[in-house]
């Protein structure tokens, strides 16, 4: 997982990099650079889906599991009832560990509601952590000022 998260991180360097260089280059060197940009975005497209995989994994291990019927979160034979948006932030959160979100991503991505204010996505995401804390989840659910907020994994052992 930690090597999938280095690439990771390696290649957004070299994305930003490239960004930033792009608007200086001949149009002839552009158009090849921005093929390499879909190429290397491709990777980390691959990056993401199996550190994804390998996170879903460790969650199993741990115990953690989602009943999205109930809209109830289990923890090693703890539990908490969500109410639905809780529950969506939680859970979409799980699926894209360790990436970031700001507050109007997470309205639009987690809810679909773009119109969602700050603080009403602030007032879920303390929730939300309360409710891991209770259930002594072995995550995180940080805030980095101007990226957003992303659920990273504490190894509990």
């Amino acid at each position: 997982m930690s090597i999938y998260a280095d690439l990771i991180r390696f290649k957004v360097g070299l994305l930003e990099r490239v960004r930033r260089e792009l608007p200086k280059l001949h149009p002839v060197a552009r158009r090849a650079a921005d093929a390499d940009v879909a190429f290397i975005e491709s990777q980390m497209a691959g990056y993401h889906a199996r550190l994804d995989l390998w996170y879903r994994r460790v969650w199993q291990l741990h115990g953690l599991w989602l009943d999205p019927e109930g809209r109830v979160v289990r923890h090693r034979g703890r539990e908490a009832a969500l109410t639905a948006r809780e529950f969506e932030l939680l859970q979409f959160l799980l699926e894209h560990p360790h990436r970031f979100y700001t507050t109007g991503q997470i309205a639009g991505y987690a809810w679909s509601d773009p119109a969602l204010l700050p603080e009403e996505v602030r007032n879920y995401v303390t929730r939300v952590r309360r409710i891991l804390t209770r259930l002594e989840i072995p995550c995180d659910l940080v805030n980095r000022p101007g990226r957003g907020y992303s659920l990273t994994f504490r190894n509990a052992d």
